[in-house]
């Protein structure tokens, strides 16, 4: 009785071995653009609720500044602005670098606006009505309460989802605030 080979069928070694390599490279590549899709769409979930949480700072503190009477006073180490408000209150805000806050105080009630905050600058302005355009100018270093009728602020924000994977979302705002219920003098 003769052996027939050709009907005998099976995976030699060689053929074996050439599956499980494509196999596994196929394998590879799907784990890594699954690994990628995560990563990507947790980066991109904490960048959109550090974005939120930055434009509802931003609309607060925008429509409390463009309703202020004056600017009573002004730091910049550390950044600090403290207004009168349109309700006749005195509101402050104020960044603490160690904590990363951002904070306003109006009647001794003090609230975060802002974590996660790495940066806060104030600048004060004039316009200067003798200009025909209109242009903003820096303040004068004299009586610049009385003078200051725009505010430009910039902050920027981060968070680190997981230390570990090393997500880390930033958002920087900046924003130029024509205070309108001031009077001038």
């Amino acid at each position: 009785m003769s052996i027939d080979r050709t009907r005998q069928r099976g995976w030699t070694l060689v053929e074996m071995m050439v599956t499980v390599a494509i196999f596994s490279i196929a394998s590879l590549a799907l784990a890594t653009l699954f690994l990628f899709s995560v990563r990507s769409f947790a980066a991109m979930a904490n960048y959109a609720q550090l974005d939120q949480q930055n434009r509802e700072a931003m609309d607060r503190l925008t429509r409390e500044i463009r309703q202020a009477r004056e600017v009573t006073s002004f730091s910049t180490n550390p950044p600090t602005i403290t207004i009168l408000n349109g309700d006749s209150e005195t509101v402050t805000y104020s960044f603490d670098p160690f904590l990363r806050q951002l904070r306003r105080t109006a009647g001794g009630v003090s609230e975060i606006m802002l974590t996660n905050c790495n940066l806060l600058n104030f600048h004060l302005y004039q316009r200067n009505p003798s200009n025909a355009n209109y242009g903003v100018y820096p303040v004068a270093s004299g009586n610049w309460q009385s003078s200051v009728k725009v505010i430009e602020l910039t902050w920027k924000t981060s968070k680190t989802l997981n230390p570990s994977t090393r997500i880390n979302s930033e958002n920087v705002q900046t924003a130029r605030i024509v205070i309108r219920k001031q009077q001038d003098n």
